[in-house]
């Protein structure tokens, strides 16, 4: 199942495991087991806003409060529009700063702005089974074009490549490829070219790079995804 312009709310609600999901499970079972509902952080707020502005303009235009020239949440002007918007829709002056300079980074980059002006579409939410276990699992591409290219993109605090390699090793990146690229052909049957992540620095001067991972960061991307949805399976039938 894929379903275009789903609420977040609803899909991660939904009773299926995702990469972040896996994530925990790898961890330990009760992690996922136990996993507390956390309430949106400031970073996360910034990070949705990001995704928005750059994949989504026409909905960021009309969700989001931009408080340029207010500096406190404590402003009354802040918590007046909250009032309106909701928390997650406000930015004050310096995030909104950070969120317009990634915005321009952005459309700066050939590569990353030829994909975005391909036919494609933003947070395409895909629903399917594991064909070994029988486990329900879903992904939501943060870009994704008609003719098969992913796109991801990731806020970082340092872009070269060092760095950005040591965030895909915490993070696991490869395991999000990996995973994404095998829900999607689970679903269609159909294969996707390699995803392309881009990595864009909160602060100025929002330098951004585009990487694409190599077939061992690959390979052993879905050799975790496997280990960790085997043992999921596992916990489910026990």
């Amino acid at each position: 199942m894929i379903i275009r312009n789903m609420p977040n709310e609803e899909y991660h609600a939904h009773n299926s495991i995702s990469k972040s999901g896996l994530d925990l499970v790898a961890r330990s079972p009760a992690h996922y087991r136990y996993q507390e509902k956390r309430e949106p952080s400031r970073a996360m707020v910034i990070g949705s806003a990001i995704h928005a502005a750059i994949l989504e303009p026409e909905v960021f235009a009309s969700k989001y409060m931009l408080l340029r020239d207010v500096k406190d949440r404590r402003a009354s002007e802040y918590k007046h529009a909250v009032a309106v918007y909701g928390e997650e829709f406000v930015l004050t002056g310096k995030e909104s700063d950070y969120v317009a300079g990634m915005q321009e980074s952005v459309r700066a980059s050939r590569s990353i702005m030829t994909m975005l002006e391909k036919d494609g579409d933003a947070e395409l939410s895909v629903f399917t089974k594991d064909p070994v276990t029988g486990v329900e699992v879903r992904c939501r591409f943060d870009w994704l074009t008609k003719c098969g290219i992913p796109l991801d993109l990731k806020k970082t605090q340092d872009a070269r490549p060092d760095a950005f390699g040591r965030s895909v090793y915490n993070y696991r990146y490869h395991v999000q490829e990996a995973f994404y690229r095998d829900v999607w052909n689970w679903e269609t049957g159909e294969s996707l070219d390699r995803m392309r992540f881009a990595a864009i620095e909160e602060r100025m001067p929002h330098a951004t790079m585009v990487y694409k991972l190599d077939d061992e960061a690959l390979n052993e991307g879905r050799r975790l995804y496997r280990e960790a949805l085997n043992l999921y399976a596992e916990c489910l039938e026990r």
